[in-house]
């Protein structure tokens, strides 16, 4: 189908030396241009939409685990002897007991609501708890102080930073001799620290355990067990089995099951999105096809002189479906381009159009992450190039044909 021998000649002469008026030529540069844009919005548009998911997930599934058991009741009094047993099932490989309460925290007069979670001595560790970073304080001092961790916005929201003490008010009453009332205690915060999801950040209260079990008043046991899988959709098998060992004990819940409808809407919007910037791609195609018939309408007095010296219908046909497929093709490769430096360049392309435009391109109390981030995914991305190829072939097609079919008799009789 490509040019071979003269033909390459020919092509090349149509696209280095344009006509004298230079608007077929013209043309076919903002054709090339026009693929390029379509190229790099659908690379770049659905690399920020697969990092937005990928990254999303994976802090909901850190922070929230894969599979979730809880007690009839809000506790799990043999924690350990279920923990033991479920951990045995094929899949499993790390498994993290813990209490959770809502709750609310006040300092100097200010007041938010937040989350409890009393984790295990060891999770205190910045390298085993799956936080972003540490923004003020030490992770591993929690135990030692008798301390909390608190998330980054809601030790914002709060006035508070390490060092500081704040009061949690647990909305347990307990029992005094003048009649029933909140229970509340002072805690230092011993470090502030980013999940990465913005309403995690706002919620987020670290306390080691045992401190959590006596503040509520829980005795041995827990509210939740979380077990993290070798892989997320090993759900489907392992959520049943898990079910079965825990019996009337606990429930077992699935990580499909938290947020459900957002990641139900991100993957619709993902689909709909590919289908919406693949149009783009179409209409710069187009646009190749149109170039291309004018550029057979000023050449027809070539193509019959080509015929007339022995030149079949097929070398005509091969030489203006070249000249298309290297048009098409310079623009995917500018497109593949942009989108690999727009990639490379991310931070600094957010903070040009936040700082040309006043606008806060990631605002992460609406996307739910911190950070705005770009992961190729490249089946995706081949199956990109690969539909602007075939779009690009396909509008070569009818005016190559238009020119194969020319007959250089009548062409050549009123020339």
């Amino acid at each position: 189908m490509l040019a071979r021998g003269f033909e390459t000649a020919v092509a090349k002469r149509y696209l280095l030396r344009p006509p004298a008026d230079g608007f077929i030529s013209l043309n076919a540069v903002l054709s090339a241009i026009a693929i390029a844009i379509g190229v790099w919005a659908l690379i770049f548009v659905m690399s920020i939409m697969n990092g937005y998911r990928v990254n999303l997930l994976d802090k909901i599934l850190g922070y929230h685990g894969h599979v979730l058991v809880q007690g009839y009741g809000g506790e799990i009094s043999d924690y350990r002897t279920l923990a033991d047993e479920l951990a045995k099932v094929d899949g499993v490989v790390s498994v993290l007991p813990f209490t959770e309460a809502q709750v609310m925290l006040t300092n100097r007069g200010r007041a938010w609501g937040g989350l409890v979670r009393g984790l295990p001595v060891e999770q205190f560790n910045s390298e085993i708890l799956n936080i972003n970073r540490v923004v003020a304080g030490s992770v591993e001092s929690a135990p030692e102080l008798g301390g909390v961790l608190l998330g980054a916005e809601l030790a914002r929201n709060l006035g508070v930073t390490a060092g500081d003490e704040v009061t949690i008010v647990s909305p347990r009453t307990v029992s005094t001799p003048f009649g029933s009332t909140l229970r509340y205690l002072a805690y230092p915060v011993a470090a502030v620290v980013e999940i990465g999801v913005f309403q995690f950040d706002e919620s987020f209260v670290g306390m080691p355990l045992p401190e959590a079990q006596r503040f509520f008043r829980l005795g041995d046991t827990v509210t939740n067990i979380e077990f993290f899988l070798e892989d997320a959709d090993m759900i489907d098998t392992v959520g049943p089995q898990m079910q079965e060992i825990a019996g009337n004990r606990a429930f077992v819940r699935s990580w499909r099951s938290f947020n459900s409808a957002l990641f139900g809407i991100l993957q619709s919007e993902r689909v709909m999105m590919f289908i919406v910037l693949s149009l783009i791609v179409l209409v710069a195609v187009f646009n190749i096809g149109s170039s291309l018939f004018m550029l057979v309408k000023d050449k027809r007095a070539d193509i019959a002189i080509l015929r007339t010296m022995g030149a079949t219908s097929g070398s005509v046909r091969r030489i203006f479906i070249t000249v298309g497929l290297v048009i098409g093709s310079a623009g995917i490769l500018l497109g593949i381009l942009l989108s690999a430096l727009s990639i490379y360049f991310l931070d600094e392309l957010k903070y040009a159009i936040e700082t040309i435009l006043g606008i806060n391109v990631w605002d992460p109390s609406v996307r739910f992450l911190s950070e705005m981030e770009a992961i190729v995914d490249w089946s995706e991305t081949s199956i990109t190039i690969l539909l602007a190829i075939v779009l690009t072939f396909v509008a070569t097609m009818l005016p190559a044909g238009r020119a194969a079919r020319l007959d250089p008799v009548e062409v050549l009789r009123y020339e």
